[in-house]
């Protein structure tokens, strides 16, 4: 792809915001989860019906966002991305109070670097990943509909496997969003770039806490 030198800078600065908005929800995620498990609230909050609702609220929300995100405004995205970011936290807080502090800080560390490496290589790849969209979002339906049925069957197996896949479909979600992203923003008009950031960036988000809660999972120490 030959660029000139202010195109180059256009499409580094809007990608620059997608990572920006993106790292921004990851903070919000994480001050959430804390700030929940600080505060004590983790009985209090997934305790009975409530506490399915926290659970699957985040999936249930992304799937909204999927379904509806074509039509809605700019606003109406920014507003759903930070509460999503917000209700994952809670979601994840449940989570945080099972696993060490320094394991969630190594699982943060290993998911940013292997997040990175693969964002690095997809943006800046000559190849077009477009043919790997089909085989990633038929993993992760696979792995939403396992992810299900281990909690209903509690089986180590079955979870160490979940997560190891969870790992590489999400990388591989990571250099083909990246990929995908490039390309959108290479034949953006200014009008659509501020929108399309915070769908660019809620695409990468998703990628980068299934990753992390997934390495958690999978490396973590328990309290």
């Amino acid at each position: 792809m030959n660029l000139t030198v202010s195109a180059a800078e256009s499409l580094n600065a809007a990608v620059a915001g997608v990572l920006t908005r993106m790292f921004g929800g990851v903070a919000a995620t994480l001050v959430a989860a804390a700030l929940v498990n600080v505060l004590g609230l983790v009985p209090v909050l997934f305790s009975g019906v409530v506490g399915w609702i926290l659970v699957f609220a985040p999936l249930l929300m992304s799937l909204y966002i999927g379904f509806r995100g074509e039509s809605m405004s700019e606003t109406a995205i920014k507003g759903w991305f930070w509460a999503f970011a917000s209700v994952m936290g809670i979601s994840l807080s449940l989570i945080f109070a099972v696993y060490t502090s320094a394991s969630i800080v190594m699982a943060l560390f290993g998911t940013t670097v292997s997040f990175g490496a693969l964002a690095f290589w997809g943006y800046f790849t000559k190849r077009d990943l477009s043919g790997w969209g089909p085989f990633l979002f038929a993993g992760v339906i696979g792995i939403v509909i396992a992810s299900v049925v281990g909690i209903f069957v509690q089986s180590t197996a079955l979870q160490m496997t979940v997560n190891v896949l969870a790992i590489l479909i999400f990388l591989g979600l990571t250099a083909y969003d990246m990929n995908r992203i490039r390309n959108m923003f290479w034949n953006a008009s200014a009008t659509d770039v501020a929108r399309w950031q915070w769908f660019g960036a809620l695409s990468l988000y998703v990628n980068f806490i299934n990753i992390f809660v997934s390495m958690l999972q999978l490396f973590g120490d328990r309290r």
